[in-house]
């Protein structure tokens, strides 16, 4: 993959984004602190990056004006690697306790059910695949609808601000079970809304912004508060207004990042490789994390080596799935929308 292209602050923000899942995870297993709930939410980070990214590309690069090469594009992008990491989860599953195979994780509906049964960290990726396949829809409609930029401002601001109202009529803060309130895509999408309507904003306005080192901790610091007041969502303001605050300190991050001189952080090897394969290593830590789980239960005495091997174990892994099945996805993708005629991109400019 050429990565020369890539945006060296925004790479270190997606490695800050699985970083963060990945301290979580392993948190929530073995050291049951409290600080961990910080990370829960690097998936917030994940969101807002997601509707940032494909916003830019698509203002800067034409790539919407072709519906099918978009929805291709991104299903050949994603759609891959997130099968081959299901059938892993679900063989796990099936050998383990004979549970049928659930067709709605197919086609991405597990996030709207009350309990998802297994791959639990695909509702995430559900709101993504969700959100590709609106994405352009929502642009044609606003498009269409007026031909001021401030009144389409003002209508990616109202969809950002839409699940906020949703949460508050009809989700239920106090249910639990990790599933249906806490993952559907109408109570979640407000962090891509929010990294859309930012990206929409600086296509289309003269922004003038300039931040340093310094601003990207204070937001830092900020969405990480933020996160950890979030460790209980145990109040209806929490719920309904508490991931608004989370996810617009994640966008102030973002924003400060972008526009910050490049750290020496983002230009290391290793924050590069790593945020190259955020995707392979989202798809694959859990479920190493769930082999070694047992392991050390198994044998407790080994339990201080948990986080070490854990890491490791899941880095080889997550390089492994990328060089195996993500890289060659992302091959198979542009060979085949430069081959195809009808799938070339379009020269009209996006409004």
């Amino acid at each position: 993959m050429n990565t020369s292209k890539r945006i060296a602050n925004l790479d270190l923000f997606r490695f800050l984004a699985i970083a963060l899942v990945i301290y979580y995870h392993i948190g929530e297993r073995f050291t049951l602190d409290k600080t961990v709930a910080i990370g829960k939410y690097g998936v917030e980070m994940f969101f807002v990056l997601s509707g940032f990214l494909i916003t830019n590309i698509y203002y800067k690069k034409s790539a919407g004006g072709n519906l099918l090469r978009f929805w291709l594009q991104r299903f050949l992008r994603t759609y891959p690697p997130y099968l081959a990491a299901l059938l892993i989860s679900y063989s796990a599953v099936f050998f383990g306790r004979g549970q049928d195979f659930d067709p709605g994780f197919l086609f991405f509906f597990q996030n709207f059910y009350q309990v998802i049964p297994f791959f639990k960290i695909s509702w995430s990726l559900c709101i993504e695949e969700h959100f590709y396949l609106m994405f352009p829809l929502v642009v044609l409609l606003t498009s269409r609808a007026t031909s001021s930029k401030h009144v389409r401002l003002a209508m990616w601001i109202a969809i950002t601000l839409t699940p906020s109202v949703i949460r508050y009529f009809a989700g239920d803060f106090q249910m639990k079970e990790f599933g249906y309130y806490t993952t559907a895509t109408i109570f979640r999408f407000d962090g891509i809304a929010l990294g859309c309507t930012i990206s929409y904003f600086i296509n289309h306005y003269s922004v003038s912004f300039r931040s340093n080192g310094y601003l990207s901790l204070f937001f830092a610091a900020l969405f990480a508060g933020v996160s950890y007041w979030l460790a209980d969502v145990d109040s209806q303001f929490k719920y309904c207004s508490g991931y608004l605050f989370l996810v617009f300190s994640a966008g102030m991050l973002l924003v400060s990042f972008y526009y910050s001189p490049d750290f020496v952080l983002s230009k290391t090897l290793f924050v590069k490789q790593i945020a190259l394969m955020a995707y392979s290593l989202y798809l694959t830590h859990a479920l190493i994390l769930n082999v070694f789980d047992k392991i050390f239960h198994k044998y407790p005495a080994f339990t201080m080596l948990a986080v070490p091997i854990c890491v490791t174990a899941m880095l080889l892994v997550g390089l492994a799935f990328y060089k195996v099945i993500e890289a060659p996805s992302i091959s198979l993708r542009d060979n085949l929308l430069s081959f195809q005629p009808w799938f070339k991109k379009s020269t009209r400019r996006p409004s």
